[in-house]
């Protein structure tokens, strides 16, 4: 079992002890992310992310790199969209180490002016590499434009423009803003002692004071688009997508959902449009669920000439789940691969630790395994069939295309 406390200065802690392990996850969740952003500063969390590995003042870049390093330890981080996560998994004896270096990092970072131009153009390159992936530019040119070019929209990374207006001045009031007590949790899991872990956290992030954090996001509001990029390449990337559900107990059925439309190799997607009728190579249902909203994201790499045929065959398959109740068989089926994945997954400390976090960071709590097992094992079939019905309404479909020039006939 996990637990949930606070520390002297605000900050959450959720931690599970797992004895039995060698290993400890730790991770640092801030509720900083580029639905925080605007077109000014878009791409600021991210950079401030890669900014904290450039050197602290008691450690350089590679000083960083070659004590994780010895400590045969991983060490990285990542931006989303409600969120940034700095993380270690390192063995238990090493954890006070490792902690000192994450701590550094996060509180006395130099940001010095050399190291952000040189990390300018290291995040060139990477916004450079999304925009050259067309499955990765089909998915981000339809949320940029469906979530009104704000908010949820806007890149995680940024934009070769916006990227250019950051400064140190720009990244320390952004931390001074957003890196706050009362907005990080700290999630830990595996073979540790929960009070020792306290005392150790409260030295380590002593820097941090309880200031109230009291930054907001506007809603989001979703609104049908189609969007077209042409790119000189010669498959065709389709996106098609719905307005769905904010983050909440509700997102098992969805899960359910998305498993049954396109979310594997039986899925009735998967099965109708590459094995029975051989349309193309990857096809698949995806979904994002925030805090106050979500979307739900159908994909298929294809040759052009068969663009209508799959879009016939989509519609179809959403028509039909929208009418017809799965078969208790087939829930069942479902319900069992999601619990196993969900258990073999949950078996590792990375895999708590983010769940710890993540969930405590956005919801305000985290579920035991018991009650998740449980939420998903209750779920009826009516109750996919509602939801399929509430998501999947035409009226509110988004078309998103990534190809050459004439391609697009829809």
């Amino acid at each position: 079992m996990f637990e949930e406390r606070k520390l002297s200065n605000g900050i959450r802690l959720a931690a599970e002890e797992m004895k039995y392990m060698n290993s400890i996850a730790f991770g640092v969740y801030v509720g900083c992310g580029s639905r925080y952003e605007n077109e000014n500063n878009n791409g600021i969390a991210h950079y401030i992310e890669h900014m904290l590995f450039k050197g602290t003042y008691r450690r350089s870049a590679a000083d960083i790199a070659c004590e994780m390093d010895e400590l045969g330890g991983q060490l990285n981080a990542f931006t989303a969209k409600e969120y940034t996560c700095f993380y270690f998994k390192v063995l238990s004896e090493h954890f006070e180490k490792a902690l000192d270096i994450l701590a550094d990092m996060l509180v006395s970072s130099r940001f010095d002016e050399k190291d952000i131009e040189r990390e300018r153009t290291v995040i060139d390159e990477e916004i450079s590499v999304y925009e050259d992936t067309p499955e990765d530019l089909v998915f981000d040119r339809l949320q940029y434009e469906v979530w009104g070019r704000k908010n949820l929209g806007l890149e995680i990374l940024g934009t070769h423009e916006s990227i250019r207006r950051f400064d140190r001045k720009f990244f320390i009031d952004h931390m001074s803003k957003n890196y706050r007590t009362d907005n990080i949790v700290i999630a830990a899991a595996g073979n540790f002692d929960t009070d020792k872990l306290t005392e150790q956290l409260e030295r380590a992030f002593s820097a941090f004071k309880p200031i109230s954090y009291r930054n907001t996001f506007t809603k989001a509001v979703y609104t049908p688009k189609k969007v077209e990029t042409i790119k000189d390449i010669e498959q065709l990337h389709l996106c098609f997508a719905f307005p769905s559900i904010e983050l909440s107990d509700k997102s098992y059925t969805l899960s359910v959902l998305n498993t049954v439309c396109g979310g594997g190799m039986s899925s009735r997607l998967f099965q109708k449009i590459r094995e029975e009728l051989g349309l193309c190579y990857s096809v698949y249902s995806t979904y994002s669920s925030y805090m106050d909203t979500g979307i739900f994201m159908i994909y298929c790499g294809l040759n052009p000439k068969n663009l209508p045929q799959v879009a016939d065959v989509c519609q179809k398959e959403l028509e039909k789940l929208k009418k017809e109740e799965i078969s208790p068989r087939e829930l069942q089926r479902i319900k069992d691969q999601i619990k196993s994945s969900f258990l073999i997954q949950d078996e590792g400390t990375s895999a708590r630790c983010s769940k710890l976090g993540r969930n405590t960071l956005l919801r305000g709590f985290c579920r035991s395994n018991k009650e998740t097992l449980e939420l998903i094992e209750n779920i009826n079939p009516s109750e996919v069939r509602e939801l399929a019905e509430n998501i999947f309404d035409f009226e509110k479909m988004s078309v998103s295309l990534v190809g050459k020039e004439g391609s697009f006939r829809i």
